[in-house]
C-alpha cells in the first residue's frame, strides 16, 4: 500500500509541517469513542506518536490545548489529515445517546461527526478493530454506511505488540514512508 495522492491533497513530504502561526500539521487522526476501549486508542497514539512525532498525530485529549475550541480543532484536524483510524470497540456501535437511541444515529454524535467529515474531504479511513467485529452496512447511519465496506486493521490485546507494529507500518506505507 502506497500513498495514494487521490485520496489527499497532501504530499507525503508534509508530513509533520508547520502552519502558519507554527503549529505542526497534522497527519493522521485517532477517532475513538470515549468509553469503549479508550486505552486501545492511547496505544495506538502512542506507537505513533514514537514513529512519526507526537505533531503528526491527532487525538483529542493529548492534541486540543486548554481554551482551544474543540470543535474546530477536531474538524481542522481531520481536514488535515491524510488518514484517519476509526478505533471500534465492542460498544463503539451501540453506546447510547441520552434518549436511550445509539449516538452514532445522532448528527451531534462527535464520532459520526469526524468519520463523515473524513470522508467529505477525501481523507482514507481505516477502522480499527479491538474485540469488535465491522459494523455492517445496515447498522451503520447512511451517511457513514461506507464505512462498512472499508478494509481494516485489529489490534487484540493478546497480540498487540506484533498488530500495532503492523498497523504503524501500515500508516508509514499510507503516508509514501517517513519525510527526510
Amino acid at each position: 500500500m502506497r500513498f495514494d495522492p487521490v485520496m489527499s491533497t497532501d504530499t507525503p513530504a508534509s508530513v509533520g509541517r508547520r502552519q502558519p502561526g507554527g503549529r505542526p500539521s497534522t497527519r493522521i487522526f485517532i477517532s475513538y469513542r470515549t468509553g469503549d476501549e479508550p486505552f486501545g486508542a492511547a496505544l495506538i497514539d502512542t506507537a505513533l506518536s514514537a514513529r512519526f512525532g507526537p505533531e503528526a498525530v491527532f487525538r483529542a485529549p493529548r492534541s486540543i490545548r486548554p481554551g482551544e475550541d474543540f470543535a474546530h480543532a477536531i474538524l481542522t484536524a481531520v481536514e488535515q489529515s491524510s488518514v484517519l483510524l476509526a478505533v471500534i470497540g465492542p460498544r463503539w456501535l451501540d453506546a447510547a445517546g441520552v434518549h436511550g437511541r445509539p449516538r452514532l444515529h445522532s448528527p451531534a454524535d462527535w464520532v459520526r461527526r469526524e468519520i463523515l467529515h473524513a470522508f467529505h474531504n477525501r481523507v482514507r479511513v481505516v477502522p480499527v478493530l479491538l474485540h469488535a467485529n465491522l459494523p455492517k452496512e445496515h447498522e451503520l447511519p447512511p451517511v457513514i454506511a461506507q464505512l462498512s465496506s472499508h478494509q481494516y486493521l485489529r489490534l487484540h490485546h493478546r497480540y498487540a505488540p506484533a498488530d500495532l507494529e503492523r498497523l504503524v507500518d501500515e500508516v508509514d506505507e499510507l503516508l509514501g514512508g517517513l519525510p527526510e
